[in-house]
């Protein structure tokens, strides 16, 4: 029986980082995955939006997010997701170990649909239990 390959959920700051192409590694990283490990949040989709409408409103910055969500697989937040959610916001909360909203959704979906988030804020995530986490920019961050 062959290897599944891993399936990720990229977070706003890893896109950000490929799109300014910040690390050689990272864009090769990329360059090796196939369509069918890359995920989306609407919520990252909704950040990446937020920072062009806040910033670079230029026309090929509109083309690159929509070139993300063509070559990632879009997840919807249904109830699973909102279920998980709520569940691991209490959590967190009566353990005094809050995380911020967009991240407790971005955790939610990942631990609901079981994929490894991709994210350079391991010091936010690594609070949250049974979450697995990668590092593509600071391997060896906190």
């Amino acid at each position: 029986m062959p290897n599944t390959p891993v399936r990720y959920l990229i977070d706003t700051n890893i896109w950000s980082a490929l799109i300014r192409r910040a690390s050689p590694a990272l864009v090769e990283r990329f360059s090796r995955l196939q369509f069918s490990q890359i995920f989306l949040s609407p919520i990252v989709l909704g950040e990446l939006q937020v920072g062009y409408y806040k910033g670079d409103r230029t026309p090929k910055r509109w083309q690159v997010i929509e070139h993300i969500t063509a070559n990632a697989q879009l997840l919807p937040l249904d109830g699973g997701v909102s279920a998980a959610y709520a569940q691991l916001r209490a959590e967190l909360e009566q353990a005094g170990t809050p995380i911020g909203p967009n991240d407790t959704w971005i955790a939610a979906e990942a631990l609901h649909h079981k994929l490894m988030l991709v994210t350079d804020n391991t010091r936010e995530f690594v609070r949250v239990p049974k979450l697995k986490i990668e590092n593509w920019i600071s391997p060896h961050a906190d």
